[in-house]
């Protein structure tokens, strides 16, 4: 299949792009030129210009979105504007010219995230549960409503909401790891606080099951069958690395950073290390997870 992909310089689409092109699908990168305005030719796509350049003469058969600033920079005003404007503004003008150069995919595939739910939650909550009310929720809310359009034009519509993604080179592993094999993990806000994660692998998993037709295309809460406490992520990540060294660790602690000393120093932003959501799929087949339970994504992530 010829599948055009926005974002994949980031995390996920780095290797969501390698599964792909070793599957046999031709991956075509559609490359984000704000910065550099006389840049327009095949591939090359700005909010600020308003112009997409799609591959010429090629029928491309899925599109998958996942371009958006990253949420993890601090939480300026213009930041803030930059996370929302390239998912709304950004998700509408790739929608628009979608439809507009007539491209047909067989399939869209968005990306979105559990930001979308309360946060925190109490309860827990499927791909049909309450939507928050928070700066998270509300991004998320219009980076989905930007894609009614193309129900409206009868181009199948798919979302991936995505969970904390556990990953040895990017994202919460690397930062909640950095003092493991001293045997220290911090906790932020609260040990009995849920994550609610996926590995690296089984989110790219989905996307392709998605594309090549093993699972419907739906909305999907991209998250592992099983949700865990700040504490038991951080007494796993100690036992785990203390296998992978075959020794006793000096120590086992994991002291907690109280929320007001979070919500001082990073402000707003401080919801990233705060968050608290049993998010699970009711659509999701436990057997699609290479890594369904902490432990053995830990262990593979530690040895990988």
């Amino acid at each position: 299949m010829n599948i055009l992909i926005t974002g994949s310089s980031g995390l996920i689409g780095t290797t969501l792009k390698h599964r792909l092109v070793s599957s046999g699908h031709r991956v075509f990168a559609l490359v984000h030129t704000d910065n550099n305005p006389s840049v327009k030719k095949d591939l090359t796509w700005s909010i600020k210009n308003d112009y997409v350049c799609f591959p010429q003469g090629v029928d491309i058969h899925v599109i998958i979105h996942l371009a958006g600033a990253n949420i993890g920079k601090r939480w300026t005003k213009e930041h803030k504007n930059a996370v929302m404007e390239s998912r709304d503004a950004g998700t509408q003008l790739l929608v628009r010219e979608t439809i507009k150069q007539n491209i047909q995919p067989q399939m869209f595939i968005s990306t979105s995230a559990i930001g979308l739910y309360p946060d925190p939650a109490v309860e827990k909550i499927d791909e049909s549960g309450p939507i928050g009310s928070d700066f998270l929720s509300e991004v998320c809310q219009r980076w989905e409503a930007a894609l009614k359009p193309l129900h409206e034009n009868k181009i199948p519509v798919g979302i991936v909401r995505v969970g904390l993604v556990l990953d040895k080179t990017a994202g919460l592993f690397p930062v909640a790891s950095k003092t493991r094999k001293l045997g220290i993990v911090p906790i932020t806000g609260s040990a009995g606080n849920i994550w609610s994660w996926i590995h690296i692998a089984d989110l790219i998993h989905i996307y392709t099951a998605i594309v090549e037709g093993s699972i419907p295309l739906s909305i999907y809460n991209a998250v592992a069958p099983q949700a865990v406490t700040q504490k038991e992520f951080a007494h796993t990540l100690i036992k785990e690395t203390r296998k992978a060294r075959q020794s006793m660790l000096p120590i086992a602690f994991t002291p907690t950073i109280p929320a007001f000393v979070l919500k001082l120093a990073m402000g707003e932003q401080s919801v990233l290390a705060l968050t608290s959501q049993y998010i699970y799929s009711s659509k999701l087949p436990e057997s699609l997870f290479s890594f369904p339970k902490i432990d053995s994504a830990i262990e593979d992530l530690i040895h990988a």
